[in-house]
């Protein structure tokens, strides 16, 4: 099977000019201040033996706001108009942070999770035109948000966070009491090479049985223009009835080089193997992705990656996908 992908995203930002107008009107402060932020995208696809074959399609549209109160007090509130997979409107962001020390920031609402590389970073950022497909299936948050609390900072190239969440997903109600508890620990060991590790600890939000579930992530960059190297592993082990566990695990490894200031190739191998109980060979999903990145101005870019695809769970058969994207950002 073949698909062929073409996605629009636009990222737009109300211009620094209206947010420092805002802000002088307040005073020499510049507090509150505040900008309007928001992105689109639209697809088209087309994939073989499929009814209807091809079709446009809004995949994502987001507009929020983001700003500061004061010295100590930021906030973010953004909203979907259409969010994937079931293209309904969703509360995206929804927190506000305290900044009371470089070593200590209070991030309280709905947020992105702190585990590994991918998942808290804002998704146009990512080299790839997508997260990779191993962590998005491991990720147990939908849109790798949830609801809690969260402590961050960082000094002298220590970084951390760590959070207390339902463990339920974003815009999903707590359904039992145990609370979730993720973080990650960051080291920058020099001006090139970093490292993390992550965990996560809870219960499935499952009434009655509650059972138990637990990830530890490993990650890794190495930034030296005009190279990136970037990888993350992640185990994951979740109770079944009966009192065993289920263990998967996996994982990517992402090169990126800057042939120019404009021109970006990629290079993505990712593995999942959902059960680690089943053969290799009979379990594994594997995923190589070569592609391009053409940078126009900042984060705007056009953009091309293609996936070729091998799932071995059940004789799936994937087919290879091709992807083509523009994205801008304003």
């Amino acid at each position: 099977m073949f698909r062929i992908s073409f996605t629009l995203i636009v990222i737009s930002m109300v211009s620094t000019g209206l947010f420092a107008d805002k802000a002088a009107a307040q005073g020499e402060n510049h507090y509150p201040a505040y900008r309007l932020s928001g992105f689109m995208e639209q697809n088209f696809t087309h994939e073989q033996d499929a009814d209807p074959a091809a079709a446009f399609q809004i995949y994502r549209a987001r507009v929020g706001v983001a700003g500061r109160l004061n010295e100590l007090i930021s906030f973010n509130i953004t909203a979907g108009a259409v969010e994937p997979p079931n293209r309904n409107p969703q509360l995206v962001n929804a927190f506000v942070d305290f900044d009371i020390h470089p070593m200590f920031r209070l991030r309280t609402g709905q947020f992105l999770v702190p585990f590994g590389l991918e998942g808290p970073e804002p998704v146009f950022l990512n080299p790839a035109i997508e997260r990779s497909t191993v962590m998005r299936r491991m990720n147990y948050f939908r849109m790798f948000r949830d609801v809690g609390i969260q402590a961050s900072g960082s000094q002298d190239g220590i970084s951390y966070a760590i959070a207390l969440i339902n463990g339920t997903g974003a815009n999903v109600g707590e359904r039992i009491d145990p609370k979730d508890l993720i973080g990650r620990l960051g080291y920058q060991a020099s001006d090139e090479l970093g490292l993390g590790v992550s965990f996560h600890i809870g219960k499935s939000p499952v009434p009655a049985t509650e059972p138990d579930r637990f990830q530890l992530g490993i990650d890794a960059t190495w930034c030296s223009d005009p190279l990136l190297i970037r990888g993350e592993y992640v185990l994951r082990k979740d109770e079944v009835p009966g009192g065993d566990d289920r263990s998967q695990h996996g994982g990517y490894v992402l090169a990126g080089y800057h042939f120019n200031d404009e021109l970006q190739g990629i290079l993505r191998l990712e593995m999942h193997r959902p059960d680690t109980d089943v053969d290799f060979d009979d379990s594994a999903l594997t995923i190589l992705t070569a592609g391009l990145n053409y940078y126009l101005q900042g984060h705007t870019r056009v953009s091309l990656n293609y996936e070729v695809r091998s799932d071995r769970r059940d004789n799936v058969d994937l087919g290879n996908l091709l992807t083509v994207q523009l994205q801008i950002v304003l």
